[in-house]
């Protein structure tokens, strides 16, 4: 009887000797599971994992005899997570025959059967005897083609140890995608920085700006500065450098890179600081020319030379923030004389025609020069260059940036940098105010939110005015009134009191 069990194992074993995958090269499929997850062999391998497949049918008995220490060994490797993904492949069975199987011996990784396309992958890999285990490397070569015998768990372990195969616990691979900031180069108005992923990072995003830029930037967007930068900044899966231009001289700038591994799952934000050089001098701008609607030649050199500061407000047509911006500068120019004074206002835009920049100015009300693409306008900005929009830029008479970018572009911020400046608040001439030597009221408080009271003896009658000369209230009082500025908009206004006149900034 010995002798009859061991001629039968023999004769079983040479069998088995047979059973091998002829193919050296794997070939690929996309396949479903009985569970219905698809696979696809050559993104798992793609992915740097080797791939363990058991070609099996569930009535096979040596099939029923291995699977249990396959199973084992696919814990003892961590359970597809690591670094070998381990399937099984049916000849002859359907879905609900793979499931019962599956249960049976407790197999978690995929199991595909006939109706999963298992049949068409047994044939293309040339399988005759079952079970057939092979291992494919990440370069898609079949390095085992027939793992056997598999008497134990132990015996698939020492078969894929060789291949630099380790055990892991059936837990997730600790992943942690991170990005190196390297800053290569800061000067005047320019920061220049190296961006350089780890291995784990599929991707990032990467963006610079003042603490209080990225700070507004994330708050306007109702996003945290990680997501903020996730979602709007520059976009890059290499290693790469970036010179940041049109930067404020001594300043101190963040740059933010925000990681991100293939599923797109955001990671910890890299940061760091760095400071452009003090300006000296000041940057000096270069001279232009353009043509405004009306058809006047303006040369800026003209002006800054005659003593005026300039402030340009380059813009696009058609843009939101663009647009957010203009109540605030045509009060502006207002408040500080209509360009009569100080300060000469203008707008440039590269993008916006004749008709179109025509049609912004009627809107908007601009009373300053608007000059068009028709213009000069993709010429000046290209020569300075300007590099985001909108941007406002205030030059000095001696022709240095006295700000290459007001940001954020408000009004307080113009007032903010203009009184830096020492540039003075003007009545505009086109409003009928008169000289006077001492003031009979008072304003208060200014600017204003909710309220501004006036005081003084004898008032009378009390007008309101916008910055276009159009009375908005009236009222009768005597030694004081208070106005209800709550539903006035962000501006300049102005309060007559018989021939005297003053000015109120509203601010909410």
């Amino acid at each position: 009887m010995k002798k009859i069990f061991t001629f039968i194992f023999a004769i079983a074993l040479s069998f088995n000797m047979m059973a091998q995958c002829p193919l050296t090269t794997a070939v690929d499929f996309t396949a479903t599971d009985c569970h219905g997850t698809e696979v696809h062999l050559f993104d798992i391998l793609d992915g740097g994992q080797y791939v363990l497949m058991d070609f099996f049918f569930t009535t096979c008995g040596p099939c029923q005899q291995a699977t249990p220490n396959i199973v084992e060994s696919y814990y003892a490797f961590g359970c597809n997570m690591h670094d070998v993904y381990y399937m099984e492949i049916s000849t002859s069975d359907g879905d609900a025959a793979c499931q019962t199987w599956a249960a049976n011996y407790g197999v978690e990784y995929p199991t595909i059967s006939t109706a999963g396309g298992g049949n068409t992958i047994c044939s293309t890999y040339q399988i005759s005897y079952y079970p057939t285990v092979i291992l494919i490397a990440p370069d898609r070569s079949i390095v085992i083609n027939d793992l056997w015998p598999i008497g134990s768990a132990q015996a698939v372990i020492n078969a894929l140890t060789p291949y630099g195969i380790q055990q892991h616990d059936c837990t997730a691979p600790v992943t942690n995608p991170e990005v190196a900031i390297t800053v290569d180069q800061a000067l005047e108005t320019e920061i220049t920085a190296t961006f350089t992923p780890n291995a784990e990072c599929a991707e990032y995003h990467y963006t610079m700006g003042t603490e209080s830029e990225l700070a507004q930037w994330a708050a306007s967007a109702g996003l945290s500065l990680p997501e903020y930068v996730n979602t709007y900044g520059f976009p890059a899966d290499i290693e790469l450098s970036h010179t940041f231009t049109d930067l404020n001289p001594n300043t101190e700038y963040v740059i933010c890179a925000v990681p991100a591994d293939a599923e797109g799952n955001i990671y910890e934000m890299a940061q760091t600081t760095a400071t452009t050089t003090p300006g000296g001098g000041g940057e000096v701008i270069v001279d232009f020319t353009g043509t405004d609607l009306e058809g006047n030649e303006i040369n800026l050199y003209s002006l800054l030379d005659a003593g005026q500061y300039v402030l340009i407000n380059f813009f696009l047509a058609g843009d939101p923030y663009s647009q957010d911006i203009m109540s605030d500068m045509v009060d502006a120019y207002h408040l500080y004389g209509c360009n009569e004074h100080d300060v000469f206002f203008m707008e440039i835009t590269p993008n916006g025609g004749d008709e179109t920049c025509q049609t912004w100015v009627e809107t908007y009300g601009v009373e300053y020069p608007t000059i068009s693409r028709a213009g000069g306008g993709n010429d000046i900005a290209q020569a300075i260059p300007v590099g985001y929009y909108p941007t406002i830029m205030l030059i000095r008479p001696d022709h240095t940036f006295a700000q290459r970018d007001i940001y954020p572009p408000t009004l307080d911020m113009m007032i903010q940098y203009m009184s830096a400046e020492n540039i003075q608040q003007y009545e505009c001439s086109t409003i009928d105010v008169a000289e006077h030597e001492a003031n009979d009221f008072t304003i208060y408080p200014n600017p204003a939110n909710e309220f501004v009271k006036i005081s003084g003896e004898n008032l009378g009658v009390v007008n309101v005015y916008n910055t276009l000369g159009q009375m908005i209230e009236e009222y009768a009082a005597d030694d004081e009134v208070v106005i209800a500025t709550a539903n006035y908009e962000n501006g300049v206004y102005f309060v007559k009191v018989g021939n005297n006149t003053q000015k109120f900034v509203v601010t909410h």
